[in-house]
């Protein structure tokens, strides 16, 4: 028997994954969400900006792992965006090229790190950790920009 279970407004909340990564690329988001889950953490995949806001309200996740480049919206907007909805979200931006990325802009949206891509796991799950342990101090989103926007401007 098919139970198809939906949600309405009088539901609660679903309460949050660890990490959500909004990322295009279905092999590079199944690679770095398969090393992060077997490190013990709750990922949730989503592959457009979009439905990355639609969702995020309802996940409340601690980290987003954004993509600058998406089919839909650009990082950058989807990082102001999420920042509205959920407050207490750490960000860090992914990207092959930073073309039209101004550090001012990065700093505004509150972006823990930037990460070129290919990303490699085990470097962005020491920036996990990081952002974690960052926002567990403060109870704040984690937020770093000034040391890393210097040298990726330089």
């Amino acid at each position: 028997m098919n139970m198809l279970m939906t949600r309405d407004d009088t539901d609660p909340p679903e309460t949050g994954c660890d990490v959500l990564i909004v990322e295009d690329d279905p092999a590079q988001a199944e690679e770095l969400a398969c090393y992060l889950s077997r490190s013990g953490l709750s990922v949730e995949v989503l592959h457009c900006g979009s439905d990355a806001l639609h969702r995020v309200a309802g996940i409340r996740p601690r980290i987003a792992l954004l993509d600058y480049n998406l089919p839909d919206l650009d990082g950058v907007t989807v990082a102001e965006r999420i920042r509205r909805l959920s407050p207490e979200t750490a960000m860090l931006m992914m990207s092959g090229r930073i073309d039209g990325l101004a550090e001012p802009t990065l700093r505004k949206v509150g972006l823990y790190s930037f990460m070129n891509k290919p990303v490699r796991p085990s470097q962005l799950l020491s920036s996990v950790r990081r952002m974690g342990r960052a926002a567990a101090k403060t109870g704040l989103p984690a937020t770093a920009p000034h040391k890393w926007l210097g040298r990726m401007f330089g």
